[in-house]
């Protein structure tokens, strides 16, 4: 359906187009559109929508006459209709009418070329499906075309998914956990702090990873209640100072050096060396009795934690077993997921000593996925040093150890750690650092920073090179029927199609 003409272009600054819908608000920004040249058709993302001052306009604002006049000036004339909307668009890619070939938009079409909303067909040409691909919903502005992402491609490099609270982050993260078991992109470890991601949700009751998939997801659970998972232990013996400084984030700077002084020099675990340590037993400039008084009493708070004990048989040992033979794991808090200090201490502790692992033997285990929600608790540039975290980002992805941020401040998000995001699935954010932040290294971050500001909830902009190009996407509902059909399915289509390939030449 046409919606206007090409009234202006450029190649850098983008297209305008006069808009012959009598109501522009049938017009969304991201929705794209086709702008039909010569040679080209222009496939276009709606930047904004304006209205241009207009003399006329504010004459006849608040005036008697408006409604009377208002009619005759959307009549057709020699100089169109008085009153119009205009459509900034931003070029992404260019499609050749003779071959459908694609390429980069390096051009403009001619004045009055038309424009006219987006079609199925149009859009088969830009989105196509690999073997690694699966949808997480459809395109906007066009009815129910399922946008396909390249899981294997995503989960190559660190990415993260940002978005404000309330927009649906939970939901995405388990469509795009779904799509990395369904298409085997890896295995994945989650921290359930909630109790989201196992067979039920406690919230909402959706269904879980395990419910998904019950063979490939085992859970573990630091809450003893819990009878149903494996139980989750820390052996106080591998508790290092960095694991401290990480969960108790009130630590002054001369309580952190005392920990590392009393580390040195401790014939226990790091726990108990604090909690027995004596004044006299250390120089006063290196660990002050007020200093030391203060630590014990902080040394209290993981005291008391049930999971934190010797454990005889390393728990580590279990999960190296699971994630050798392809399992992801879902760790649930129980009662623990609202204290903030048990999720800083166990992200921590596991991600620390997994990276060691896959960086000294990465070759015997499949790709791992860690998730970990708020992100920026772990990766502010205050404590960023302290933990792994920072280093999984820049050097396991050729280890095959991939971190995956799931956060609502990307702006509290050390720099160089953002810096390492190969894709970034971005919701609705509304704090203008917290944008800037999301999109820093995006081309046409401007045009991107209106869209993130704007898009409703359950909506998501799909930016890196696991998608063709930038895509603003409705995420699907998450329920069991939708799942299956357009995530499960087209995986079990894929599979067949793998194994009838493998056998073709003992067919022949």
């Amino acid at each position: 359906m046409k919606i206007g003409e090409i009234v202006s272009a450029s190649v850098l600054g983008g297209l305008t187009t006069k808009l012959e819908l009598e109501n522009p608000e049938d017009l969304r920004i991201g929705y794209p559109v086709i702008v039909e040249g010569r040679q080209y058709d222009f496939f276009c993302l709606v930047h904004d929508i304006v209205n241009e001052t207009s003399d006329i306009a504010e004459r006849l604002a608040g005036s008697r006459l408006r409604d009377s006049i208002m009619p005759a000036g959307y009549q057709e004339g020699y100089g169109g209709p008085i009153f119009y909307s205009k459509a900034l668009l931003k070029p992404i890619q260019l499609i050749d009418k003779e071959d459908g070939h694609l390429s980069e938009p390096e051009t403009i079409p001619p004045y009055f070329s038309e424009t006219r909303h987006a079609m199925e067909k149009d859009v088969e040409l830009i989105y196509q499906r690999t073997s690694g691909s699966a949808p997480l919903g459809t395109i906007r502005g066009v009815s129910k075309f399922y946008v396909h992402i390249d899981f294997q491609t995503l989960t190559e490099k660190p990415f993260a998914i940002f978005g404000r609270t309330g927009m649906g982050k939970s939901i995405l993260n388990k469509l795009v956990c779904s799509c990395i078991l369904a298409r085997g992109a890896g295995s994945v470890i989650i921290f359930d702090m909630h109790g989201e991601y196992g067979v039920y949700s406690r919230t909402d009751r959706t269904e879980g990873l395990k419910f998904f998939f019950p063979e490939r997801v085992e859970i573990l659970s630091l809450d003893p209640k819990n009878r149903e998972a494996r139980p989750f232990l820390v052996d106080p013996g591998e508790i290092r100072p960095e694991d401290l400084i990480v969960a108790l984030q009130d630590l002054n700077q001369n309580m952190i050096d005392a920990i590392y002084e009393i580390d040195r020099h401790r014939r226990s675990d790091l726990i108990s060396a604090i909690r027995q340590a004596l004044p006299e037993e250390y120089d006063e400039t290196k660990v002050h009795p007020t200093v030391l008084n203060a630590l014990k009493r902080r040394m209290m708070r993981l005291q008391r934690l049930p999971f934190i004990r010797p454990t005889g048989k390393d728990v580590f040992s279990t999960i190296i077993g699971l994630i050798r033979a392809g399992k992801s794991l879902v760790l649930d808090f129980g009662d623990f997921g609202t204290d903030q200090m048990v999720y800083l201490f166990v992200a921590n502790v596991l991600a620390r000593r997994l990276f060691d692992l896959y960086t000294e033997r990465n070759q015997e285990f499949p790709r791992l996925i860690l998730f970990l929600e708020e992100a920026h608790k772990f990766l502010d540039p205050g404590i960023a040093t302290y933990t792994i975290f920072s280093k999984l980002a820049r050097e396991t992805r050729k280890f095959n150890l991939i971190l995956a941020l799931v956060d609502q401040r990307p702006s509290k998000i050390d720099d160089e750690v953002r810096s390492q995001l190969a894709n970034r699935l971005v919701m609705s954010l509304k704090e203008p650092s917290d944008v800037t932040s999301a999109l820093a290294g995006v081309p046409d971050r401007s045009m991107w920073e209106n869209i993130i500001s704007t898009i409703p909830a359950r909506c998501v902009a799909v930016l890196g090179d696991a998608i063709r190009i930038p895509t603003v996407i409705d995420v699907m509902h998450y329920d069991d029927m939708n799942v299956r059909e357009h995530i499960l399915q087209d995986g079990a289509t894929h599979q067949a199609l793998e194994q009838i390939a493998a056998k073709a030449d003992e067919v022949l």
